[in-house]
């Protein structure tokens, strides 16, 4: 990834552009790469608490830089506050380069210096890095570290009466302030204690009705004098650890070899340009660390670990780029967490107190979904025949009925959902516990999910000599079928969004996709071709399919205006990249030949991935123009969907 002059020469384009670093278990450095933050979630050092699997803290928000050469300030930061830009430093950023890790070279006449920020794996530390590549005599380089410690979900526009403080020890500065520590240590240089306040910093990107404000504390600056060719590192630790010059030289090497192994003989990397930004966004969502269980994250700056997400992310993320061992390694985690739960997939783990939450009535058919894409590819069964209890006795629950999320088999052999909960399908957005997209009932992609789950489950039935339970699913997957063309076919043409007693739910949405996207289809061909069609022409945009046809009278295709009519947008009009990979998928299923018309419609990511997160894809993205990105800036299984399709369908 390179950025030039002419991408970041104004604030408007340079703060539209994040770059991210990771340290592989929810730690993270998320910020433009002009160094203002425009998210509250934005911040160089955003960590875990050790061992607890809870929402990250911002700790160090940022730092800002001035360089002193031949006794004149130059400002290498940018900060925006409520009224004003100050300083503009993006003024001298010369490029971003990715090669792989984040890096800023700043050009002031003669002096070139260059940034570079990257977490080493599996600690709470962001490394910055400071080479001085040429510079006609000795400048003066002065670092100040901004803290917020606050949650990476919660702002303090006030300086709130917090007692702040500072404690310098050799090569290191302690802070505390508002229930955090944070720690600012160096190998060089000289410590200046000055404390200052930062207020009114305003975070104008926020998914929110109004822009929120910040304030920050400031403990003093680091100067170091510079010489051309010396390089020096600042570290940003949640622990007070202090390391040496050739030990985070070493963290450094040891990074970027795992970027590059991550490139190294991927089956995908030959296949388009956009895969090697795809496959180093794919990297932060994966955590593998030694000791602990492997997870797939939803996205940045969410960091959740969720059922859906994984399990739709698993085959693009894991499965297509050859980390089978890791997928299996992924489903054997959530299986255990169903076993523990009455044989009920949960939908997430709680962000804030680590326990599992229990809501979406769909999370565990997504888990046959990926558990078929892994025996597919590995052409093993080994986790199925070790499992085949636990497998059934899943969708036992399903069939006897589960009262928890209120879900239960009718005797026409589909999935009925009597919840009132918002959070019970993946359309869950809600207001003041209202869901805005009342769906009750017989679900359209949940019954989709589930004939395909029993197809997957007669397979497997077949391949392990079980010709009793063979039979019993394929009857039950014949009569699901059946019943299901009979209720949700529509003569318009598409499939009905839900069914129950009284009503047809007639909304054109995207949820019918999956009804000839997934690797069983319930349609016949005829009508399945019906349905691509129709959500092509009233339902796909640039970077994602609709929620709903504009056409419809409560359609709402951007976000924007008060929180709940942003809220409303999610899911009455607003486009989502993860369906447009199963959009591509069955599009292709009766189009084989027309694979030119699959990358038009995967080339336009290729000028979002040099916005917003660069090389990632963002979460969802506006349903009409001008398609702004909104959520999580990368999120998981948009990332997922493009490399599955690439390297399942292209």
């Amino acid at each position: 990834m390179y950025l030039g002059k002419a991408d970041v020469n104004t604030y408007e384009k340079g703060s539209s552009r994040e770059f991210l670093t990771t340290n592989g278990w929810g730690g993270y450095g998320f910020s433009t790469v002009i160094g203002a933050n425009t998210r509250r979630e934005h911040g160089l050092l955003v960590a875990k608490k050790s061992g607890e699997e809870t929402f990250p803290d911002v700790l160090i928000s940022k730092v800002d830089e001035t360089v002193i050469s031949r006794g004149k300030k130059y400002h290498l930061s940018t900060n925006r506050y409520t009224d004003v830009i100050y300083p503009d430093g993006y003024r001298y950023l010369q490029e971003y380069q990715a090669g792989p890790l984040p890096g800023m070279l700043f050009v002031i006449h003669s002096v070139f210096l260059r940034k570079t920020v990257f977490m080493p794996r599996g600690l709470p530390l962001t490394v910055i890095k400071y080479e001085l590549l040429t510079a006609p005599e000795s400048v003066k380089l002065e670092i100040r570290p901004l803290a917020a410690h606050r949650g990476a979900d919660r702002l303090f526009p006030e300086k709130d009466g917090s007692d702040f403080e500072s404690f310098f020890t050799e090569k290191s500065v302690t802070i505390c302030g508002r229930g955090h520590q944070s720690h600012f240590s160096f190998n060089q240089g000289e410590w200046y204690s000055k404390p200052l306040w930062f207020e009114n910093l305003l975070y104008e990107h926020d998914d929110c009705e109004k822009p929120g404000t910040d304030s920050l504390w400031s403990p003093g600056f680091l100067s170091i004098d510079m010489n051309e060719g010396e390089t020096v590192y600042v570290l940003l630790g949640a622990e007070n650890v202090h390391y040496d010059h050739r030990s985070v030289a070493a963290m450094e090497k040891e990074t970027r070899l795992l970027f590059q192994e991550n490139l190294t003989g991927n089956p995908l990397v030959r296949k388009t340009p956009m895969v090697k930004e795809l496959l180093h966004s794919a990297s932060h969502c994966l955590s593998q660390l030694d000791g602990k269980r492997p997870a797939i994250f939803s996205g940045y700056p969410s960091v959740r670990e969720t059922a859906r997400e994984t399990f739709i992310s698993l085959p693009g993320l894991l499965l297509v780029t050859g980390k089978t061992d890791f997928a299996e390694r992924v489903l054997k985690v959530w299986l255990e967490r169903a076993v523990m739960n009455d044989h009920v997939m949960p939908s997430e783990v709680n962000p804030h107190t680590g326990s599992l939450v229990t809501r979406a009535c769909d999370a565990g058919l997504w888990f046959f979904y990926a558990l078929d894409k892994l025996c597919d590819q590995t052409g093993r069964t080994d986790l199925v025949r070790e499992n085949w209890n636990h497998l059934t006795g899943i969708l036992d629950r399903y069939s006897d009925g589960i009262p928890a999320i209120g879900i239960k088999l009718d005797k026409d052999g589909l999935l009925v959902l009597r919840s009132d909960d918002p959070g019970s399908n993946w359309m869950d957005g809600d207001i003041d516990g209202k869901p805005i997209v009342e769906r009750k009932g017989k679900l359209v992609e949940v019954n989709a999910l589930w004939y395909n789950s029993l197809r997957a489950m007669e397979q497997y039935s077949e391949i392990l000599g079980r010709d009793r339970e063979r039979k019993e699913y394929g009857s039950l997957a014949e009569r699901s079928r059946k019943s299901f063309q009979d209720l949700f076919w529509c003569d318009k043409g598409y499939l009905f969004d839900w069914v129950d007693d009284k009503r047809r739910d007639e909304s054109v949405r995207c949820n019918q996709i999956l009804a000839v996207s997934l690797p069983a289809s319930v349609m016949d061909p005829e009508r399945g071709r019906s349905i691509v069609e129709t959500c092509w022409n009233e339902l796909y945009t640039t970077f994602g399919l609709r929620t709903l046809d504009p056409h419809h009278e409560k359609y709402k295709g951007r976000c924007e205006g008060r929180i709940d009519q942003r809220e409303k947008a999610r899911f009455m009009g607003m486009a989502w990249p993860w369906l447009l990979g199963q959009f591509i998928t069955a599009y292709l299923r009766y189009n084989p030949e027309r694979k030119d018309i699959g990358w038009c419609f995967l080339r336009p990511f290729l000028s979002h991935l040099r916005k917003g997160c660069l090389g990632g894809v963002a979460e969802i993205f506006d349903g009409s123009m001008p398609y702004k990105p909104h959520g999580d800036a990368l999120y998981s299984p948009s990332v997922s969907e493009l490399l599955r399709v690439i390297g399942e369908d292209m």
